[in-house]
């Protein structure tokens, strides 16, 4: 980067693992291995975890996989999105959200941000709905919950199911709900940056349906659903069905026929170990969340002294998480160069900016399907001119606070033209 070290030691940076692993988790490692009939995800230890999972969430159902994106593939699969539905998203999202409906070639239809909490304002979604809308596809962006009522109020209004990218989130709060127990699905990440993680990778599906859980289950381990007819002759040629029957993997081939095969599955289970790991980063989660708090609301506390800096404020009806920690400048009070003011923060200060999200609208990938600029104008202000993501995780403490809310007001200082 021309005039910046490039080469500078973070001073205040994001750890690649955002919760906190102890002697607990390596004793969960070493009973799973030591006592698992299998470490496949057919196992115990799985299903002990997504029973938890569900209780703390207040929801039916909690379907462990791998990663959030095979959370959200399930609930795009279930639903049967394909070629010429809508679908109506955020702009302010990662390429996970929508990589699976695109890949079947959904279209969307992008709302607009709130520029208060970077979420979808669902006053911008009733205009995107039409007849070949299904759905609503939202974030909680940051770990702080989008305001999903006036949302679900909608999307039941014009029939639509409501998919929820939890991947910030767990145990944020929405006027005393637990996120996950809300909407149609609600997918989680446990990435190895996120509040809670299963050794890196894995994620979770919540759902209250019976039948949505019945059918992401079948999808998740290479099952298929559809419609199939009982064959009357248990025989595949000249060979009967064994009696009694043999483990063959022929599923069902003796005693059902396909008519009709809506959708195929693929292989989304979570390891015994994992689960083994989440099950105990569940327990620790709320105070791994408390720890998140006290730093984003420590950032916000010295931030707000800065002429020039807005900060996101704490909702009474809501728990925000604080996965990410935005905050904002403030062009009306200190009008400052966005892209110098980071680049500074981030080479010469050593306080690591990791900008999140691209509008997704447009990306090369969203511009290829002829989405383009001006379609999301608060998102795209906010963007280009205004967002800033700090490094934040349950680790950071007062030293770092002090450290990057201080070379953030000497940068307003360096560039603001009040």
């Amino acid at each position: 980067m021309k005039g910046f070290d490039v080469s500078l030691k973070f001073k205040v940076w994001e750890r690649g693992i955002g919760s906190i692993f102890g002697d607990e988790e390596l004793e969960a490692v070493k009973n799973a291995l030591e006592t698992s009939e299998t470490l496949s995800g057919w196992g115990p230890i799985n299903q002990k975890f997504e029973e938890e999972f569900s209780k703390y969430c207040g929801v039916k159902h909690a379907i462990a996989v791998t990663s959030c994106t095979a959370a959200l593939t399930l609930a795009t699969r279930v639903l049967r999105l394909k070629k010429g539905d809508e679908v109506v998203c955020t702009p302010q999202t990662f390429i996970a959200t929508v990589l699976e409906p695109a890949s079947r070639g959904v279209t969307f239809k992008f709302a607009d941000i709130d520029p208060n909490t970077l979420n979808i304002d669902p006053e911008t979604i009733e205009d995107k709905i039409t007849p070949k809308t299904k759905a609503i596809l939202l974030v909680h962006y940051g770990g702080n919950p989008a305001d999903i009522d006036p949302i679900l109020e909608i999307a039941r209004s014009h029939d639509l199911a409501v998919i929820e990218d939890a991947a910030h989130a767990p145990g944020a709060e929405y006027k005393g709900r637990k996120v996950g127990s809300m909407g149609d699905f609600t997918c989680f990440s446990f990435h190895s940056l996120k509040n809670m993680t299963t050794c890196g990778e894995g994620g979770m599906l919540t759902t209250n349906s019976d039948e949505y859980d019945k059918e992401a289950r079948r999808l998740k381990t290479m099952g298929m659903v559809g419609e199939t007819k009982e064959r009357t002759v248990k025989t595949i040629g000249k060979y009967p069905k064994p009696d009694p029957p043999l483990p063959d993997h022929a599923g069902g081939a003796y005693d059902l026929d396909w008519t009709r095969i809506d959708e195929y599955g693929t292989n989304f289970r979570l390891t015994e170990v994992q689960a083994a790991v989440g099950l105990v980063q569940l327990k620790k989660l709320d105070t791994f969340n408390k720890m998140r708090l006290e730093v984003g609301r420590g950032y916000s506390e010295g931030l707000s002294e800065i002429k020039g800096i807005s900060v996101l404020e704490d909702r009474n009806d809501c728990l925000n998480v604080y996965h990410l920690y935005p905050c904002f400048l403030d062009q009306k009070e200190v009008s400052v160069d966005h892209d110098k003011f980071l680049q500074y923060l981030h080479y010469e200060k050593g306080v690591q900016i990791i900008l999140r999200y691209f509008p997704v609208h447009l990306s090369n990938y969203m511009r290829y399907r002829g989405h383009r600029f001006g379609e999301c104008p608060v998102c795209e202000r906010v963007w280009f001119e205004e967002q800033i993501n700090l490094p934040i995780d349950p680790k950071k403490t007062g030293e770092d606070i002090d450290y990057a809310v201080s070379s953030i007001k000497e940068s307003i200082k360096k560039f603001g033209k009040s």
